[in-house]
């Protein structure tokens, strides 16, 4: 049996439940709500001590951190292969994959408190000791640090300078590869792909789509991935409208300040 402890908005939750859908497994699911901190509470942190989602549960064996996760999907079920057959394919997409994990996803998280989710924040925890109640639940001090700065600071934090020039970067890297390839990896669909595809979509509900303008490649590739069972079983059926209002709202005004950041 296959169980996922993930939220619905999460991105490398998202990324996950791609995978298990385009490889139509079935799965049973909690869906913490991270904003109210249940991913901090101690029957969750036995299972994930960092607090952190997704995390599957397959026969009994816990497998944490999701770029793990959806490769131990690919090995465990071989159907509907998401890695090449091709060793240098196979390569490339795990490049990819090393940039989420190597600060990519952290980035995303920035710019998402930093325009939107900050906001959240603060109206859930109205006092200074309810915020740093919240804050102080995080185990770890150097993600307490990051969240501390990005929900005091919002857009006057210096990591969303850093976080915008990794994006900028991100986008001419894939601007650069779709402009000869449907595809991230090869002429096929791959793990790459459904990794990144919500981390992309994240930036379009923050209304920062016009970072891609010059890049119509890019359109096109989200259109392409997004056109398919696994988008609709995967994200569609789990978007929150009110998150994404929320986002709309405050992105609205976010890419002339950020257009600025990355011209300085």
């Amino acid at each position: 049996m296959l169980e996922l402890y993930h939220n619905d908005m999460s991105v490398c939750a998202q990324k996950v439940r791609l995978v298990l859908a385009y490889k139509k497994l079935d799965w049973q699911g909690t869906n913490l709500n991270l904003r109210a901190g249940q991913q901090f509470s101690p029957d969750f942190k036995k299972i994930s001590p960092k607090g952190l989602v997704p995390v599957l549960v397959h026969n009994g064996q816990v497998v944490t951190e999701s770029n793990v996760i959806i490769e131990y999907l690919e090995e465990v079920f071989p159907d509907l292969p998401l890695l090449s057959s091709e060793p240098i394919h196979r390569a490339q997409t795990r490049v990819w994959l090393t940039r989420l994990d190597a600060g990519l996803h952290e980035q995303v998280a920035v710019i998402s408190f930093c325009i939107a989710f900050r906001h959240q924040m603060l109206e859930r925890y109205p006092t200074d000791d309810a915020l740093q109640g919240f804050f102080n639940s995080m185990s770890d001090p150097a993600r307490r640090a990051v969240m501390q700065d990005i929900v005091l600071n919002g857009m006057d934090s210096p990591r969303l300078y850093l976080a915008a020039l990794a994006y900028d970067k991100l986008i001419k890297d894939m601007a650069e590869v779709l402009a000869f390839n449907d595809y991230l990896v090869g002429d096929q669909m791959s793990l790459a792909d459904l990794s990144f595809l919500p981390y992309i979509e994240r930036l379009e509900q923050l209304q920062l789509s016009a970072w891609w303008s010059e890049y119509p490649q890019i359109e096109r590739w989200l259109t392409r991935v997004r056109n398919t069972s696994a988008y609709d079983v995967g994200i569609g059926e789990w978007h929150k409208p009110d998150y994404i209002a929320l986002m709309a709202s405050f992105g609205a005004s976010a890419w002339s300040q950020l257009s600025e950041v990355l011209k300085s």
